[in-house]
């Protein structure tokens, strides 16, 4: 088992702690740009896979994205832009551990 696949993951819920669906619909996606973007500006030549790093999916009707701790050793200005994001908005976040459930 290689070192990304024992890292753990967080997973954002585009659902609001008040249960409000969070609009743009699109938000996972443009979460998904940004971190392409900052990846690519601070870690040059480092390609990024978004099943890897970042995955933005739907669950029950509900708009996620998907993150991985890895990201945070790759780039931790970006991890902490994502993290703060879903804090700042009130969005469900979750830490997903290998191996649990």
């Amino acid at each position: 088992m290689t070192t990304a696949e024992r890292s753990g993951h967080y997973l954002i819920k585009g659902i609001t702690r008040d249960r409000k669906v969070f609009r743009p619909g699109d938000w996972a996606e443009r979460l998904m740009d940004v971190i392409v973007l900052f990846v690519g500006e601070r870690r040059p030549g480092f390609h990024i896979a978004s099943t890897r790093l970042a995955m933005p999916f739907v669950d029950t009707g509900v708009k996620c994205l998907m993150i991985s701790d890895e990201l945070r050793r790759v780039c931790p200005e970006v991890f902490e832009f994502v993290i703060r994001f879903a804090e700042d908005n009130d969005l469900a976040l979750n830490r997903v551990d290998p191996g649990a459930g």
